[in-house]
């Protein structure tokens, strides 16, 4: 055959398909078509179909079909779905045969509810499928065929209130024409931080079908990948949850941001996590829970149990363990900043109580001291710890509390306050931790095998601690010293403008060596502390104390050194010559006096006998300055003055002073 002929019949093919196009393009009559779609829709799922603009055929090598603002909707209020515009791309030569065989969709800036789709589920005849086999009159018939759906700028309006997730581009695509499994590829934005998200999905046409939804999907979000795979019995309401979830990434903050009201300030770590995520009972639930957060050389957290709703962190049943280097890791957690204790680890069994948590089988080391028993936190009207705690060694040094915020300072003064001075004071001015006692009430039972406070030491030791509304009891205190029982009960009372303190402390039989550390190597007497203070300090405290103070000691021994140069000036000038390697032999040591508006008047109550000589102390303490005005008289010496202040004393020779034979029988008959 001649090529010219050729030519000539490709000229008249492509002449009648031109033609049957333009037949075609007339016949699809936009208003009677779009009433043709909804009345399909209508029948299927009973949602409303509705188009605001024309729909158009566009004729060329590639025809496209457009939709204008295009919206499905259950009645009234905001639409299901909204869409600015929807174009298809329609095969070439079946629209010739009079045929809309649409290949592929894209959405331009749709909008979606998901919370609305149960609406759909819940439809008598959302469980049909929509047939497009008849087509208006003279119309083209129409075909799904679609081998991709893109979306363009699409919004997802999710919670309550509303928030928005931004897909920039989506693209779903099914296995094949027939349809089968969709894969899908997102890329967008959840609160201004871009994420991805891919794999598959079942078909579309299963979304209403009785059989469970199959889902696989990724999610990528800043350094955190989610992975979900299972099932979805009602996808579109959003029940029958049977799903395998992991997730790990660099930072557990990022992720815990998303949720809304929620904008942890601090940093927890790298996170694993591995889950069997369910809805029986129509409540979401996190079976099989294996986590991991964070890092030991910061803080390390391991859980392992379920959540019976992890949406409000109820029914809680977990295995927990915390693990740090440092202690401080832990109170940064809760946004305290503490100096370390050293390495800290605890474990125990974590469960949800009404409006609070439970940890039983508590076991924690903390430093030198080591902790048993359970917990408990309730959340309000006010936050309230309660629980029973035991220890073998307590070592409260490992406990230190934070400081207060320098804003009590203007707030809570005391009614005396401390005579200001340039230098030489030892007595702290830093707020105690007082915000503690305010924002939270307690009712703890504690016991220690061995109790520990700086150089003093105990053993069996018990006490019961209540703070209710700012007011802090220790009360029932009781410990054992040697032979001697101490006793004794402490108050503090921060509910008013100026906080108040009282201690009272009662002891027979003492073993001076354990509430002393190495000071008193051996030894026993009686102690008795009565007194009361007021102050957001220490030192307005001293400032203000009033009440006795008594220590009646017998047969003990100094240890060398002890006192510091101060004793061992006294010592040399008043008792020669120094102690011997074993330290200072006492045949008695007496501290008896009265202390008001923080004056400590030692006159004649402060008294101290060897084998040689005795000694005997006449003056004041003034704790509102620190300052000292004792003179101290012994036997065949001349009387020594003891002037300056607390950190800095000076010594100095004095002319006179009275003696007495016996000072400690002296000074305890005062």
């Amino acid at each position: 055959m001649r090529l010219s002929t050729i030519a000539k019949i490709v000229a008249a093919l492509l002449l009648v398909l031109v033609v049957a196009l333009i037949a075609a393009a007339k016949s699809l009559h936009s208003e009677r078509y779009n009433a043709f779609l909804a009345g399909r829709v209508k029948a299927a799922s009973g949602l409303d179909l509705a188009f605001s603009g024309a729909t158009k055929l566009k004729l060329g090598l590639s025809p496209r079909i457009s939709f204008t603002g295009v919206t499905l909707s259950a009645g009234k209020g905001d639409p299901l779905l909204s869409i600015d515009r929807v174009e298809a791309d329609i095969a070439l030569i079946p629209l010739a045969l009079r045929q809309l065989r649409l290949e592929s969709l894209t959405l331009i800036r749709p909008t979606l509810r998901p919370s609305q789709l149960a609406l759909l589920a819940a439809r008598p005849g959302s469980a049909k499928s929509i047939s497009l086999a008849d087509s208006p009159e003279g119309a083209p018939t129409t075909q799904l065929s679609l081998s991709e759906i893109l979306i363009e700028n699409g919004t997802l309006l999710v919670g309550s209130p509303a928030q928005s997730v931004t897909l920039t581009k989506a693209r779903l695509q099914p296995e094949s024409e027939a349809g089968g499994p969709l894969a899908l590829q997102v890329d967008g934005k959840w609160q201004d931080r871009p994420f991805t998200l891919g794999g598959s999905v079942g078909p579309a046409s299963t979304l209403l079908g009785a059989k469970p939804y199959p889902l696989q999907v990724k999610a990528g979000f800043g350094g955190s990948v989610i992975t979900v795979r299972g099932t979805v019995a009602s996808p579109l309401a959003g029940r029958g949850l049977d799903l395998d979830l992991k997730a790990q990434g660099e930072e557990l903050a990022e992720l815990l941001r998303l949720r809304p009201g929620s904008s942890p300030s601090h940093s927890f770590g790298p996170f694993k996590l591995a889950a069997r995520l369910s809805d029986t009972g129509g409540t979401i639930a996190l079976a099989d829970v294996d986590a991991i957060i964070g890092k030991r050389d910061s803080l390390l957290i391991t859980a392992r149990g379920a959540i019976a709703n992890p949406l409000v962190m109820t029914g809680l049943d977990l295995a927990l363990t915390v693990e740090a280097d440092s202690s401080s890791a832990l109170a940064r957690l809760g946004g305290i900043d503490l100096p370390s204790a050293g390495p800290l680890k605890l474990s125990g069994k974590l469960n949800d109580i009404d409006n609070g948590w439970r940890l039983t089988g508590l076991k924690s080391n903390l430093g030198r001291s080591d902790l048993s028993g359970e917990l408990s936190l309730v959340q309000s009207p006010r936050p309230r710890l309660y629980g029973r705690l035991a220890a073998g060694v307590l070592a409260l040094n490992d406990f230190t509390l934070p400081q207060s915020k320098s804003g009590d300072l203007g707030r809570s003064q005391p009614l005396r306050p401390a005579i200001p001075v340039a230098d030489g004071r030892i007595l702290p001015s830093d707020s105690l931790p007082l915000d503690m006692i305010r924002g939270v009430d307690a009712d703890l039972s504690l016991v220690a095998a061995r109790l520990l406070l700086g150089p003093l030491s105990v053993s069996d030791a018990s006490a019961e601690l209540r703070q209710s509304a700012g007011r802090l009891t220790i009360s029932e205190f009781s410990a054992q010293a040697g032979d001697g029982i101490l006793k004794g009960e402490m108050k503090l009372d921060a509910a008013g403008k100026v906080p108040s303190t009282s201690l009272r402390v009662d002891g027979n039989g003492l073993s001076f060596a354990a509430l002393t550390g190495a000071a008193i190597q051996s030894g026993t007497g009686d102690l008795a502390l009565d007194l009361r203070a007021q102050g957001v300090s220490l030192r307005a405290m001293a400032g203000s104390v009033e009440g006795t103070a008594s220590a009646i000691l017998g047969e003990i021994v100094l240890a060398k050194g002890a006192g510091g140069d101060l004793a061992e000036r006294l010592i040399r000038d008043l008792a020669p010559p120094l102690p011997s390697e074993d330290g200072l032999r006492l045949r008695c040591l007496v501290a008896r006096f009265p202390v008001k508006a923080g004056l400590i008047n030692a006159d004649r109550g402060l008294a101290a006998e060897t084998s040689r000589t005795g000694a005997i102390a006449t003056g004041t303490i003034d704790l509102r300055s620190e300052a000292l005005d004792i003179i101290i008289a012994a036997k065949g010496t001349t009387p020594l003055r003891v002037k300056g202040q607390l950190g800095a004393p000076v010594v100095a020779a004095e002319g006179k002073a009275a003696f007495e034979s016996t000072p400690c029988r002296a000074a305890a008959a005062r």
